[in-house]
């Protein structure tokens, strides 16, 4: 496997944390394309398991994408909340709107 597939999707995963952090809803979309073609590369080359040092790149891009995955629950809990407090502000039940498993 190509380093530099690792690295493309690495940058990717750091580019959506950025538009993430920046709640910019048009980079957001764009880095998720983005970061779905990094992917879809690196599974086309695969045999990343061979190198000691892609196995420890590919431990950082695992890193990333929890980092990732903890902003956009941590936004859609947000987003929830906001969407309650429109609803109690107009009068309207506040039932819950999304509710995941175990919470």
């Amino acid at each position: 496997m190509s380093l530099n597939a690792l690295e493309r999707l690495e940058e990717a995963h750091e580019e959506l944390i950025g538009a993430l952090d920046a709640n910019d809803v048009e980079s957001i979309e764009l880095r998720v394309e983005e970061l779905r073609s990094a992917i879809s590369a690196v599974r086309a080359m695969g045999s990343w398991r061979e190198s000691p040092e892609l196995k420890n790149r590919a431990k950082r891009i695992s890193q990333l994408g929890e980092a990732a995955r903890i902003r956009v629950n941590f936004l859609t809990d947000m987003t929830r909340q906001r969407l309650q407090m429109l609803g109690t502000a107009r009068g309207e039940f506040s039932g819950s709107l999304y509710s995941p498993a175990g919470r």
